[in-house]
């Protein structure tokens, strides 16, 4: 049978099984439902699009008897391109940089002879439809959807390409090189390379990148000859977003003792400085880009994306200043620590009311503040195993950089009164911003790619699972333990 699908920037006819659900179908014919944060397992409910007129989730509708389908488009969202700027000249040509996140794709379009950045832009990643977190992809990827997988984003970059050339008044011809940084999984899926051995222990990668190749076939239409370069990986969960984005924070030099995390999906977390790394990743899950939260969104128009106590009750603050849709990663860590100010909930994570009311209908609820215990737990005590076992402790810790597009709106008081990270004082924080993009920039450069080398010549990797030292913090982590304010 054939269906209409009218999507934000193309209508196509599609083939489908009546008995195969919109979602999937859709995904078949290489468009993407926005908001599937599950993957189509009917948990999330946020796979919303329009049927025949009438709005159903795409995962749990059939094909059959639908004629027409409107994929909604999604809203914009705050801006996951915060911290790349102008880099050193003495290039030729357009330089293409891209940071492939799990939930967002950020890229820069720069002309290499002077190194002036042209056009930025940053949109959620188009793989959501397959699930939220990278176990989710790993996991579609085995079950056959591999070359979706990899075609969604490859023409993800394309589209976005595009955009920044149209921007910029260049042409996709004039670009020489492409600079690509991502977790371990996702540079995978870009480079058509199966994930599934990260998956599994040992949670072996078929590559660690590092290398320049010829850009055709990955992204065509450039200038003839250009090349593509993927930042190196330290290990299986922590890749080359993050050792891009340590160098572009300034790890290559660091003095004292810095400890560096970007928090999204995956924690990934190094301690050390201009001597030597030691680093981790963290399964933090996607709670703090609001996916698998009652009333969860990310950082677009409507979110409450603040939250703080007044006068014993709470007072929010919505992006776009309209009424409030939903809450943000950093809305939700904002409402835990101001209901523990308050006193509406208990350091065992046990909240008086729930659902508890907001603004506007969004509300929090027993369930939210579980996931977000489950999430800092796994963050802080992997800051701790980290601490422990290179023999420091918090208070040694002379910087804590914290990367990342959701990081840069984390209010970074809250953070430590939920005990989310280790316990320094507020002056010795700083926020990046997007590092990783800020590191996929510097990539475009002869000059950047060694010193990106170097570093990760630097970098050690611990694996968290087998450690019964993260265990215990683990367990000892899951309550919101104020006392150290």
């Amino acid at each position: 049978m054939s269906i209409k699908v009218i999507a934000p920037d193309c209508t196509v006819e599609i083939e489908a099984q009546p008995d195969v659900d919109l979602l999937t179908a859709i995904r078949k014919a290489g468009l993407t439902v926005p908001g599937a944060a599950c993957g189509g397992k009917s948990k999330c409910r946020k796979c919303w699009v329009m049927a025949d007129g009438k709005k159903v989730l795409s995962c749990e509708t059939k094909c059959q008897g639908v004629q027409e389908v409107t994929i909604l488009e999604p809203e914009e969202i705050n801006a996951v391109t915060k911290g790349a700027s102008d880099i050193a000249g003495g290039g030729t040509g357009l330089g293409l940089a891209v940071d492939i996140g799990t939930t967002t794709v950020a890229s820069f379009l720069y002309d290499l002879e002077s190194g002036k950045q042209l056009a930025k832009a940053g949109t959620r990643n188009a793989q959501r439809s397959y699930g939220a977190d990278v176990i989710s992809r790993i996991q579609a990827w085995d079950e056959g959807h591999g070359d979706e997988l990899c075609g969604v984003i490859r023409r993800q970059i394309s589209d976005m390409t595009d955009e920044l050339c149209t921007i910029a008044r260049k042409e996709r011809s004039q670009i020489t090189f492409v600079s690509i940084v991502g977790n371990t999984v996702m540079e995978h899926i870009a480079d058509n390379l199966s994930p599934v051995g990260i998956g599994v222990a040992p949670f072996t990668p078929e590559s660690l990148f590092g290398d320049i190749r010829p850009a055709e076939g990955f992204l065509d239409g450039l200038f003839p000859g250009a090349q593509i370069y993927m930042a190196p990986a330290m290990a299986g969960y922590v890749g080359g977003d993050i050792t891009a984005g340590l160098f572009a924070s300034g790890g290559l030099y660091a003095e004292g003792l810095w400890f560096y995390i970007d928090i999204g999906t995956n924690g990934e977390m190094c301690l050390g400085n201009k001597d030597g790394w030691i680093s981790c990743a963290t399964a933090a899950g996607p709670a703090f880009e609001g996916a698998e939260i009652s009333c969860g969104m990310d950082g677009s128009a409507g979110a409450i994306d603040k939250v703080k106590p007044v006068n014993g009750d709470l007072e929010c603050h919505v992006i776009g200043e309209g009424e409030a849709k939903g809450l943000c990663g950093s809305g939700l860590i904002d409402a835990v620590s101001s209901l523990l100010t308050i006193e509406e909930l208990s350091e065992a994570g046990r909240l008086d009311t729930s659902p508890r009311p907001l603004k506007d209908g969004v509300t929090i609820c027993a369930d939210d503040v579980r996931q977000v215990q489950l999430a800092k737990a796994a963050i802080r005590a992997g800051a701790e195993t980290l601490l422990e076992i290179s023999g420091h402790k918090a208070e040694e810790i002379t910087q804590l950089v914290i990367a990342g597009g959701f990081g840069s709106y984390m209010d970074a008081a809250s953070a430590l009164h939920i005990g989310l990270l280790p316990n320094v004082p507020l002056e010795k924080i700083s926020h990046v911003g997007n590092a990783a993009g800020a590191g996929a920039a510097l990539g475009l450069t002869k000059e950047g790619r060694e010193a990106i080398a170097e570093l990760n010549g630097k970098c050690k990797y611990f694996e968290l699972s087998g450690s019964a030292l993260f265990r215990d913090y683990y367990v000892d982590c899951m309550a919101f333990d104020t006392d150290d304010d």
